[in-house]
């Protein structure tokens, strides 16, 4: 019978695991390297900072996967960015993650207190790319995007960036985020991501946090602006129409205000 574990056993740090979570965690991630240690053991390296360890045994065939990210450093982030199709347009890849990006720079700079930045360049150009609003360490960087899965490999430079991507994800889309829970929820079980385990702590507190955005701007035509482009962006995430409710529901998180509950 297989046995299926998380975490480095010759440290001490080995829990049980099963099947179904096992996939959860490595769903997504790319081989990228490998080694034949002989004696029955060979290792598999990961995209998104893993590695799979296949040991033979007298008991049977032993499976463990091990983060290897080092620990006090910002983990990468894994979000399925397509949904079931095998193969997809390039052009709604292309719509997807240019969506994210501005999604992600317009909760960001709402985080980190520069929001007004938004209002002074929409106001002339209601198209502007937000992200160009970011310095470099705050972008998001692709490590690698896996086929058939379509999971995306997303990883920043700072901690503000990896809680304002968590914090996208939460207001985009229900599903998206309970996705994105589950996998976290599982891999929150390494030992080996402390700071894995924060971020999700954290995340968990503000999943319901509502944005309120148009709050923040003192004109209408600001205001309308924004909305209009939160609208757009997120049919083009979601793949929806913006009239679609879906839609309509995200957009009322970035844009209104907040409840009692989360002031």
């Amino acid at each position: 019978m297989t046995e299926f574990t998380l975490g480095a056993h010759e440290l001490g740090e080995s829990q049980s695991s099963n099947f179904s979570e096992f996939i959860s965690i490595v769903t997504g991630r790319s081989v990228i390297s490998g080694a034949d240690w002989s004696e029955g053991r060979i290792e598999l390296g990961l995209s998104g900072d893993g590695m799979i360890r296949i040991f033979w045994k007298p008991d049977g065939l032993h499976v463990n996967f091990i983060s290897t990210t080092n620990k006090g450093k910002i983990p990468p982030l894994m979000l399925q960015i397509i949904d079931g199709e095998k193969r997809i347009p390039a052009r709604t890849l292309e719509k997807r993650l240019r969506a994210l990006r501005t999604l992600y720079a317009i909760v960001h700079l709402s985080l980190t207190d520069r929001f007004g930045l938004v209002q002074e360049v929409m106001s002339q150009d209601p198209d502007y790319d937000l992200e160009l609003l970011l310095n470099d360490d705050e972008l998001l960087y692709v490590e690698c995007l896996a086929p058939g899965s379509w999971y995306v490999t997303l990883w920043s430079k700072v901690r503000t960036s990896y809680n304002s991507v968590l914090q996208t994800v939460a207001i985009i889309s229900e599903r998206g985020r309970e996705a994105l829970l589950s996998k976290l929820e599982a891999e929150a079980r390494l030992k080996e991501l402390e700071v894995e385990e924060k971020e999700f702590e954290l995340f968990t507190k503000k999943v319901d946090f509502n944005l309120g955005l148009a709050d923040r701007l003192n004109t209408d035509s600001a205001k309308n602006a924004l909305s209009d482009r939160v609208e757009r962006e997120l049919g083009n995430f979601l793949l929806l129409s913006p009239n679609s409710e879906e839609v309509q529901v995200a957009k009322k998180r970035f844009i209104e205000q907040k409840t009692k509950h989360n002031k």
